[in-house]
């Protein structure tokens, strides 16, 4: 047998294999992990392809057509995807302690080296409101010639990533804010400040500390900010709270987002995919679309059937499955079918005779 034989031989086993009950199972279960991990580690757009193949897809090419089948495999799912998602996201992402973070090295806010490095908190996690120690080293050395010196220190902390003060663009107002401050006098060496807080629990805090000074040229004052790693304005963390209470904080939005993105456009699609079956239909042989709930030629409506029990139904000579008469291929193995004759069941043109040898 030619590697191109056994290699057909093997995808139709795969196809046999996922047409089972069994195989949907495992259907079910590709598309569940496909779903959690595109969304937890690509992000909810990129979560929607993935879905819409391994959740779409590819049933429908092992041969599980019926739209009703489809949306019950999507929704099944999204469920068991959107608390699985949830967990792995607060136990890998969430709760795990955010690098520690410097101010830029640049002018003007550095000279060959951070004024504000080594920012953390600690401990990242509480189960209760703390206290939470943010500690930071300020390095004076590293300020711009001709200036006033440092002046203080500020530390800001809330629930909206890297907030500075009670109102931001990027979240709705009301969310919680707290800012802390201490005043800087004649440093003139590494110094190491750090701010005792207690917050409120539970809840999943960022944070932002700054510094500045006045510059000589024009009088006017230069803020330093630590540039966070987190693709925000500020530092994840600290979490006040158990394992459970973020979790709860976190699941309805992760909810949301996968039924917002990923489950909309698999529905979307689970339509688009009606419409062009019955469009179709509609053009076989004038053929009219089958009422909504009806079996469809290719669905296994056959499915259990031991024989065939009329003019247009055969078996298929792979898989004994029971078939349409009309169909070019199985509907539970793949498989392609010889074209009809008149042994097989089909019903002679009007007027015609069987041919003679």
């Amino acid at each position: 047998m030619s590697q191109s034989a056994g290699d057909k031989s093997l995808f139709a086993g795969f196809r046999r294999f996922f047409a089972t009950r069994a195989g949907l199972v495992v259907l079910v279960a590709i598309a569940i992990l496909t779903l959690t991990g595109s969304f937890l580690y690509l992000g909810p757009f990129l979560a929607i392809v993935a879905f819409l193949l391994f959740g779409l897809a590819v049933p429908i090419y092992a041969g599980w057509k019926r739209p009703r089948l489809l949306a019950v495999l999507g929704l099944t799912a999204l469920l068991i995807a959107g608390p699985l998602t949830s967990v792995l996201y607060v136990a890998t992402v969430v709760r795990v302690p955010s690098a520690a973070a410097d101010s830029a090295s640049t002018l003007p806010y550095g000279k060959g080296g951070p004024i504000l490095e080594g920012a953390q908190v600690s401990p990242f996690a509480s189960d209760g409101n703390g206290p939470f120690n943010f500690s930071v080293t300020v390095n004076p050395q590293y300020l711009p010639t001709n200036t006033s010196g440092l002046l203080w220190l500020d530390l800001f902390v809330s629930t909206c990533p890297g907030a500075t003060g009670n109102s931001s663009p990027y979240c709705q107002a009301g969310y919680p804010f707290y800012s802390f401050n201490q005043t800087l006098t004649n440093l003139s060496q590494p110094t190491v400040k750090s701010f005792n807080v207690h917050l409120p629990a539970p809840n999943v805090w960022w944070w932002q500390m700054a510094t500045a000074y006045v510059g000589a040229a024009n009088g006017s004052i230069v803020w330093i900010f630590l540039a966070a790693s987190s693709g925000y304005s500020g530092v994840q963390g600290p979490i006040s709270g158990d394992f459970a209470s973020t979790l709860s904080i976190i699941l309805i939005p992760v909810y949301l987002d996968m039924m917002i993105y990923p489950g909309i456009v698999f529905f979307l699609g689970l339509v688009v995919y009606v419409y062009l079956k019955r469009r179709q239909a509609r053009r076989s042989g004038g053929m009219t679309p089958p009422p909504a709930g009806a079996p469809s030629p290719e669905a296994p409506s056959l499915e259990g059937r031991t024989g065939p029990s009329g003019p247009n139904e055969r078996a298929c000579p792979n898989c004994q499955a029971v078939v349409y008469a009309s169909e070019a291929s199985c509907w539970k193995c793949g498989a392609a079918l010889p074209a009809p004759t008149p042994s097989s069941g089909t019903a002679l043109p009007s007027g015609g005779s069987p041919p003679t040898s």
